[in-house]
């Protein structure tokens, strides 16, 4: 497994690094003769994301972003720790190909065993997840993710950085409904592995509390080969089924243009909705007039609408200013804002160690997120474990051209209210790990 070099890393040219760079570990740790404290140790981190192939379209913008939320912090000399000092950290990225669980494990052996990393972040894919709980839990490695997807008691240092993907789904399903009160009939279609049947199990279950009170009716409910490349098949069939909207989920950016051209030139002109759409590589093949107040999503912050959080707008601004507007898409700024989920828990925790930021965090009961605010922590029902927090989520909607604010989601306030319906949704789709 070999370690790669974020800044090197492009989405049209995939450069391997033979050397993994050490930071500042040649430095002596303590020079007593001239009085100098000792420095400060360095916080190892690593992140697995698709680093090739087709699946790179996501995975480079989000180790960019993850790379962007550490640079932040070193910068100002390393995040602050409650041991009052600042910690420079360390940060490597592994490929996993395309989120595919050997990979994951491939990735974690190496990060950990080898280079020694006590923190990761992944992907809330539940089969990549499930591949690295027991290696992340033995070695006590918290590992972050931009969602739940897989949790458990016997995992504690699994975490939930944010309500992010699979969970979003069940407020923007809700969003999506309530601002479009006309939709009656609804299609499901997702993607066949391990993340597009997350999607499919938390959107049936966004639409159970519809369906109980009879104001929807699911038409259509399929998954699709992901590496299909002729949409036109798979559209015909699920238009034969006259939707008012076609919730969906997912394929990487450049796909996600083609399957809509191909609606558009089946003459759909319903609702589309996702858990994220990537308008610059969208605008390539259709016309974004075209999809003006149709096209939803929402499953975090999309740091390219600047009125939710400008931190995180900031965060975007900064992103194009380097790698450009067409490089940008929705997970990063997702991913910037899960990794922003430590900072408090560092700076609450006696020392850098996983188990102590881990205590740290899950004590802190409501959390000032610096990028959605009052967050709460999910409760056991789902997964048996409380250790994903619930953010409130933005949704979206294109409006001239761009992504405008559509509404918030307290995704907290959703599952108490709906869970009756949804819980047995999700346990039918084995979303569950009680």
């Amino acid at each position: 497994m070999e370690n790669w070099n974020a800044t090197n890393i492009t989405r049209r040219r995939v450069l391997k690094s033979s050397v993994a760079a050490a930071v500042g570990l040649a430095a002596p740790s303590l020079i007593s003769s001239r009085g100098f404290a000792a420095e400060a140790d360095v916080i190892k981190m690593g992140i697995a994301m698709p680093l090739e192939g087709e699946c790179a379209q996501w995975g480079i913008p989000i180790q960019r972003a993850g790379q962007m939320w550490v640079d932040e912090h070193n910068a100002n000399g390393g995040i602050l720790c409650g041991d009052g000092q600042r910690h420079k950290i360390e940060f490597s990225a592994y490929t996993n190909v395309c989120f595919l669980p050997n990979e994951e494990l491939t990735a974690f052996r190496s990060a950990i065993l080898q280079d020694g990393c006590k923190y990761m972040f992944q992907t809330y894919t539940p089969a990549s997840r499930k591949a690295i709980a027991r290696i992340a839990t033995e070695n006590q490695v918290l590992t972050n993710s931009y969602g739940g997807g897989f949790l458990g008691a016997d995992f504690p240092y699994l975490m939930g950085g944010i309500t992010g993907s699979p969970t979003a789904f069940l407020g923007l399903v809700s969003h999506v409904l309530e601002q479009n009160p006309d939709v009656k009939r609804v299609a499901l279609m997702f993607t066949d592995n391990s993340f597009g049947l997350a999607g499919q199990g938390y959107c049936a279950a966004g639409c159970a509390p519809f369906e109980a009170q009879g104001k929807i009716e699911v038409v259509y409910n399929d998954v699709f080969d992901p590496n299909t490349t002729d949409y036109f098949p798979l559209m015909g069939a699920v238009l034969k089924t006259k939707p008012d909207a076609i919730f969906f989920s997912d394929l990487p950016p450049g796909k996600q243009a083609i399957l809509l051209e191909a609606a558009q030139s089946l003459n759909y002109k319903g609702i589309w909705m996702c858990h994220s759409w990537d308008l610059p590589q969208i605008a390539q093949r259709v016309n974004l007039a075209d999809l003006e107040g149709r096209v939803y999503c929402g499953f975090g912050v999309d740091a390219s609408e600047p009125t939710f959080s400008p931190k995180a707008h900031n965060m975007y601004k900064t992103y194009v200013e380097k790698f450009g507007e067409g490089e940008w898409i929705g997970f990063a700024g997702l991913t910037y804002s899960a990794m922003a989920t430590l900072d408090q828990a560092f700076a609450q925790s006696p020392s850098i160690e996983p188990k102590d930021v881990m205590e740290a965090l899950y004590g802190i009961k409501n959390m000032e997120h610096p990028i959605y605010g009052k967050s709460a922590w999910s409760g056991m029902d789902i997964f048996g474990v409380d250790h994903h927090l619930l953010t409130p989520t933005p949704k979206y909607v294109i409006k001239d051209g761009k992504f405008a604010l559509s509404g918030v989601t307290d995704d907290f306030a959703w599952w108490n209210e709906h869970k009756n319906d949804a819980l047995p949704a999700l346990q039918k789709y084995k979303m569950t790990e009680t």
